[in-house]
């Protein structure tokens, strides 16, 4: 693997990291924690991104933003 991959794989691992604490934080556990990260990729790809880098990922308060409105859609 090259430099590059392997930052990409530490940023991928970090994203993960933060929305499992976020789903901590929301009492999302199981298959909910599962949907979430559903729903999160499903708003990146219909542009509703978040404006951490150019990729669309979601700054930690922006996933807070996003937690609330996956519970309220459910």
């Amino acid at each position: 693997m090259n430099n590059s991959g392997f930052y990409v794989l530490m940023g991928r691992k970090r994203d993960l990291k933060q929305v499992d604490a976020i789903a901590r934080e929301f009492n999302m556990g199981g298959e909910l924690r599962i949907a979430f990260g559903l729903f999160l990729e499903e708003e990146k790809k219909n542009g509703y991104g978040g404006t951490l880098n150019s990729r669309g990922d979601f700054t930690y308060e922006e996933l807070r933003q996003k937690a609330q409105e996956f519970l309220e859609g459910i």
